[in-house]
């Protein structure tokens, strides 16, 4: 799940700097070209994240997981990854009066998405320990293996964005994330929510602190990356297509 989220946060800015196609889209797989926007512009759309996600998480997150329940509400989350991931890139086709309002459309689906599968999946991971002396090895297994997918995920969403604009598709690295993310989403039907150890209610409430702390430390970690290019007052160098194999 980390993987594919963190190649994500990646991808998005690299979508929105890279210069319109004059080439005429070949669908569905071979289409160039992004939105071209100035860094200020990106900036302030990347901060916008960070708004999006507090008011989804302290306002929204509460209300759906009550109605609906932690695993249900993980489940939405993870099942709506695949979708997103194939959608985005055919943002950059859409006629210009669309772009704009599908680009803030699809950055408040991330967004939410985002905000509904990190607390639940903190939640079903504490569920799923048999003992509670062994919630520190399972949390500390897990943010280590969170660690090692945000430094493979950008490397290798990296190299794949390379090799999808040599053949001439810039939706290649969104696409092989929506296949981790359909192997994430099959993994989820299979997820239960029971208890396997009695929690107290102080643990328990311990847990789903814990759990919106890191949404909102990745809230600020948005937000802090967006700041400095929002700010900055810098001549940009425009970038080009290579479509040499």
């Amino acid at each position: 799940m980390s993987s594919h989220t963190i190649s994500a946060e990646q991808l998005l800015p690299v979508l929105l700097s890279l210069p319109k196609s004059d080439e005429k889209p070949d669908l569905p797989f071979h289409f160039l070209g992004g939105f071209e926007l100035s860094t200020k512009s990106i900036g302030y759309i990347l901060s916008s994240q960070g708004f999006i996600q507090t008011i989804s998480t302290l306002i929204v997150f509460p209300f759906v997981t009550k109605r609906f329940g932690t695993l249900a509400t993980f489940r939405m989350s993870v099942l709506s990854y695949p979708f997103l991931y194939l959608v985005v890139p055919y943002v950059t086709v859409l006629p210009q009066v669309m772009r704009m309002p599908a680009l803030y459309l699809i950055v408040v689906w991330k967004v939410t998405a985002q905000s509904f599968a990190f607390p639940p999946l903190q939640i079903l991971l504490a569920n799923s320990a048999r003992s509670n002396k062994v919630l520190g090895t399972l949390n500390g297994t897990a943010a280590s293996s969170a660690s090692l997918c945000r430094a493979i995920g950008p490397t290798l969403s990296g190299y794949i964005q390379s090799a999808g604009l040599s053949f001439g598709s810039v939706g290649m690295p969104w696409w092989a994330n929506c296949l981790v993310a359909v192997l994430g989403a099959v993994l989820s039907l299979f997820m239960t929510s029971t208890p396997q150890h009695e929690t107290s209610e102080k643990e328990a409430q311990e847990i789903e602190e814990a759990a919106y702390v890191e949404t909102s430390l990745i809230a600020c970690d948005m937000e802090e990356l967006s700041t400095s290019p929002a700010d900055a007052d810098v001549a940009e160098e425009p970038l080009t297509l290579d479509r040499r194999a």
